[in-house]
């Protein structure tokens, strides 16, 4: 199993949290599928039934540092952001 220490010492906190979420899906999925995760230092904290729970929890908990909520499910489907593609906004500034 791969963790965060042993991928990479200045791995970006949320990749560690994702690395982490990705080891436990399986598990997870047995007891939570549809949930939305709470994760901070590769724990998962809590499970929530809506994202805005999760998310709310996470900033009363552990404030402006980083934390990852991510749905429990088998397969994601992508976001779609058609002004993006089409050139009509930007990510870069």
């Amino acid at each position: 199993m791969m963790t965060c220490l042993s991928y990479n010492k200045r791995m970006a906190i949320l990749d560690c949290e994702l690395v982490y979420f990705k080891e436990n899906l399986e598990e997870w999925l047995k007891y939570y599928e549809g949930k939305y995760a709470l994760v901070k230092d590769n724990q998962l904290i809590n499970t929530f039934t809506t994202f805005e729970e999760a998310y709310d929890e996470g900033v009363k908990r552990f404030g402006i540092q980083s934390f990852l909520v991510k749905q429990i499910v088998r397969q994601e489907i992508p976001y779609v952001l058609p002004a993006l593609t089409l050139g009509l906004i930007r990510t870069h500034s």
